[in-house]
């Protein structure tokens, strides 16, 4: 059982950083543009992102497993 939830801990861990700092570099350029000035805003922002993002999927990816473990039995 530890490490069930050691697994998914990680996996939350690897997954919400890779996503909220793809989509928050990709905010953040949108907005400010690319150029030598974008790292600082964007860490800024994948600072704020991150814990969020974190915490939703640890919580959250449990209940979309199950959603989708029914939605795929039931076809």
């Amino acid at each position: 059982m530890k490490q069930k939830l050691l697994a998914h801990c990680i996996y939350c861990l690897i997954m919400s950083a890779t996503m909220t700092g793809c989509v928050s570099a990709i905010v953040t350029a949108v907005n400010l543009g690319f150029s030598d000035a974008i790292i600082e805003p964007w860490l800024y922002s994948w600072s704020i992102a991150f814990p969020v993002g974190f915490v939703l999927l640890l919580f959250v990816s449990p209940y979309f497993k199950r959603i989708i473990e029914v939605f795929i039995h039931n076809r």
